[in-house]
């Protein structure tokens, strides 16, 4: 399964993501004519600047959506082919329910502040199978529209790396002695020789 992730250590802050997230869900589907749309369209991501971090925020389409729980409407709910939790603002009645459980901060009021949008993950698009506005125009790649097990076996060796460059510098800090995790490894290989 597919899904818009980000690395906040490459993002830049320019909000081409919530620039082009705007103008993928306007009525023209055009940057400059959407500059002119009464009301104008509103990104469905925002980026959240932390001290020396930039951060994406946008729905993570929970496996266990609390919005989709919370909706006494049932105003929200899961697309089958794309998997994205979905708002439907026709059904929405404005209580708010849904901003309320999100742990995420992703769902915001409408201009006239009677509805809710957010994220859809691009259904349209990934219909006719391009990849979400927001990671397609990320100019640093901060988003990116992968595969959810690649990702997860990147990290894993990420972490792998990262653990045996720590014991390394274990052991030469320790003049060349080998680290109780050494240890303990070398005594079980004795172990299974007999």
């Amino acid at each position: 399964m597919r899904r818009v992730v980000y690395d906040p250590s490459k993002c830049a802050a320019c909000k081409t993501c919530e620039i082009q997230c705007s103008v993928s869900h306007s009525r023209s589907g055009e940057l400059l004519a959407a500059l002119f749309e009464s009301p104008p369209p509103l990104p469905r991501l925002a980026i959240a600047w932390t001290p020396g971090l930039n951060v994406p925020v946008m729905c993570a389409h929970c496996e266990t959506a609390p919005c989709l729980l919370g909706c006494p409407v049932g105003a929200i709910r899961r697309d089958r082919v794309t998997d994205a939790v979905l708002v439907d603002d026709q059904r929405c009645i404005g209580c708010f329910s849904c901003v309320l459980v999100c742990p995420y901060g992703a769902i915001r009021l409408s201009h006239d502040r009677k509805r809710v949008h957010k994220c859809d993950s691009c259904v349209d698009r990934l219909a006719e199978e391009e990849e979400p506005a927001c990671s397609a125009s990320c100019p640093t790649k901060a988003l990116a529209f992968r595969e959810v097990e690649e990702l997860a076996r990147e990290k894993t060796a990420a972490i792998a790396v990262r653990e045996a460059a720590a014991l390394r510098r274990e052991r030469e800090l320790e003049g060349g002695a080998p680290s109780p995790m050494e240890t303990i490894l070398k005594m079980r290989e004795e172990m299974t020789r007999g």
